[in-house]
C-alpha cells in the first residue's frame, strides 16, 4: 500500500506548531566531540526505537549547522535532562560560542561530553540517517546508558520548558509549607499590632522555595478586608520580593537568573534596585495617580500566580504583567515628598543566629494603606515596621527556635 504524503490541504505552519505544542515531549542535549572542541544540540524529538537492536533517535532539521557537525563525531551522548536544568537547557541553546564553559560537564568513556546532573546519559553512534521532510531522523546504536540522577525530565510543553508533578498541586509542599506557616505565625502578635494601629493589612511572608514565597501570617486592621490566603504563592520573579532577597548574594543571584530574557542593562538595573532596598532597609510600592489600572492587572496576575501550575502560555503572560509593574517597585521616599500613595511597604527579618545581617526567609509586609500620605507619614510605617521585625527575630532566636531550625533545615530553602 503507498501513503501519501501530501496533506488533504494546505496546513499552515503556525498552526500545526501551535497544535503539536499542546502535546510534551521531553528535552534532551545531544553531545559529541569535533576537533577536540564539545559540540552540542537541544533538541526535544528523542525516542526510544528499538531493544534488538538497541536503537534510539533524534530528528534535527536539515539546515542545522550544529547537526553538521555532531554528525561527524565518532561517538553521541544523548544526555537526558531534569526538570531542574531549565537554565542549563537555555544556555546550551544559545549561539554562545562559550557556552560549554558555562555548565558542568565532563568527557565520558566514550569520548562525547556528559552533563553533570543530567537524569540519564545514553552512549551512542550514529547508525543510519533518513530524510524526512524539513528533518533528518537520525537512528543511534546504543552503545551503553545509566540512570545518573533518579528525577523527573525536563519537558517542553507550549513554547516553553516545566517539570512533570507526580502529586499534583494539592500535595505540592505541604510538609515545607506547614513548617513555613508556623515560623510565621511567630510574627502574629506584631501582624496584629501593626494592622490595628495603622487601620491596615499586615502580614509575613516566607519563602517556600528558591522562586516563591507564601502568606504564612496576616492580621487586618479597621475596615480592611481579607483579600490574600494563607498558603497562597507569591514569585520571587523581578520586581518582586526585593525585601526577601537583597541581604543574600546567592538569592539575589537566583532571583536575577529569573529575568528572561537576560538583558545586561534591566540585570544592572535590578542590581542596583537590590542595592537601595540593603542602603534604606526597607522596599516599597508606590503607585501614580494614573496608575491605579496597571496595579489592578498586576494584582490579577499575582492572583493567577498563586492559584497553582500555569501552561507555559499563561506563564509567559503573567511573567510580563510583572516584568511591567517594574515601574512600581525599587523605590524610595524623599523626606519632603508628600501625596504619596503606597501600596505596601516590606522589611526584612534577619537571621537571630547571624551576627551580621542575613536573610532569615521572612519578611514583614504592610498593605491596604492609606492613600495620599506624606513622607513622615511613611517612615513612621517603616520604623514600626522594622521595629517589629527585630521583635519577630528575637522570638525566632527563643520561643520558636524549634520551628525555626526545623524550617532552615529543609531543603527547599535553598541556601537562604
Amino acid at each position: 500500500m503507498t501513503i501519501s504524503t501530501e496533506p488533504a490541504h494546505t496546513i499552515d505552519p503556525r498552526t500545526f506548531r501551535d497544535v503539536m505544542g499542546h502535546y510534551p515531549t521531553g528535552v534532551v542535549l545531544v553531545t559529541g566531540m569535533l576537533d577536540q572542541q564539545p559540540i552540542g544540540m537541544v533538541v526535544g524529538t528523542f525516542s526510544s526505537v528499538s531493544l534488538e537492536p538497541p536503537l534510539v533517535s533524534f530528528m534535527p532539521m536539515t539546515t542545522s549547522e550544529t547537526y553538521a557537525k555532531l554528525r561527524q563525531a565518532e561517538n553521541l551522548c544523548i544526555n537526558v535532562l531534569a526538570h531542574d536544568q531549565s537554565s542549563v537547557c537555555r544556555t546550551l541553546a544559545s549561539k554562545d560560542p562559550e557556552k560549554f564553559h558555562k555548565v558542568d560537564w565532563e568527557l565520558s568513556d566514550y569520548g562525547a561530553p556528559q552533563i553533570k546532573g543530567a537524569v540519564a546519559h545514553i552512549h551512542c553512534r550514529l547508525d543510519q540517517e533518513v530524510e524526512a521532510g524539513d528533518h533528518y531522523i537520525s537512528l543511534c546504536a546504543v552503545d551503553d546508558l545509566q540512570v545518573v540522577r533518579s528525577v523527573t525530565p525536563l519537558l517542553f510543553f507550549q513554547g516553553g520548558y516545566g517539570g512533570f508533578s507526580t502529586t499534583g498541586m494539592a500535595a505540592y509542599l505541604d510538609e515545607e509549607l506547614i513548617s513555613a506557616v508556623r515560623v510565621a505565625e511567630a510574627a502574629r502578635p506584631q501582624l496584629d499590632r501593626l494592622a490595628d494601629t495603622h487601620r491596615c493589612s499586615a502580614a509575613a511572608l516566607i519563602q517556600i522555595d528558591e522562586t516563591a514565597q507564601t502568606i504564612g501570617a496576616s492580621s487586618y486592621g479597621g475596615s480592611t478586608e481579607m483579600d490574600e490566603r494563607i498558603g497562597v504563592r507569591i514569585p520571587l520573579i523581578p520586581p518582586l520580593g526585593e525585601a526577601a532577597v537583597a541581604w543574600s548574594p546567592q538569592q539575589s543571584q537566583r532571583w536575577l537568573d529569573q529575568i528572561f530574557p537576560q538583558d545586561e542593562e534591566v540585570i544592572f538595573g535590578y542590581r542596583q534596585t537590590l542595592e537601595k532596598v540593603r542602603d534604606q532597609g526597607y522596599a516599597v510600592a508606590r503607585i501614580g495617580d494614573s496608575d491605579q489600572e496597571g496595579y489592578v492587572q498586576l494584582s490579577e496576575a499575582l492572583r493567577e500566580y498563586g492559584l497553582g501550575e500555569l501552561t507555559p502560555v499563561r506563564e509567559r503572560e503573567v511573567r510580563r504583567v510583572f516584568a511591567e509593574s517594574h515601574r512600581y517597585f525599587g523605590g524610595s521616599i524623599g523626606t519632603e515628598e508628600t501625596g504619596l500613595n503606597i501600596a505596601s511597604v516590606v522589611v526584612p527579618v534577619f537571621d537571630p543566629a547571624e551576627q551580621s545581617l542575613r536573610n532569615s526567609g521572612l519578611v514583614l509586609r504592610l498593605g491596604n494603606l492609606p492613600q495620599g500620605v506624606d513622607a513622615e507619614t511613611v517612615a513612621h510605617w517603616v520604623n514600626d515596621l522594622q521595629q517589629a521585625a527585630d521583635e519577630v527575630r528575637d522570638t525566632l532566636g527563643s520561643v520558636a527556635q524549634r520551628d525555626f531550625t526545623r524550617y532552615r533545615a529543609t531543603e527547599l530553602r535553598g541556601g537562604a
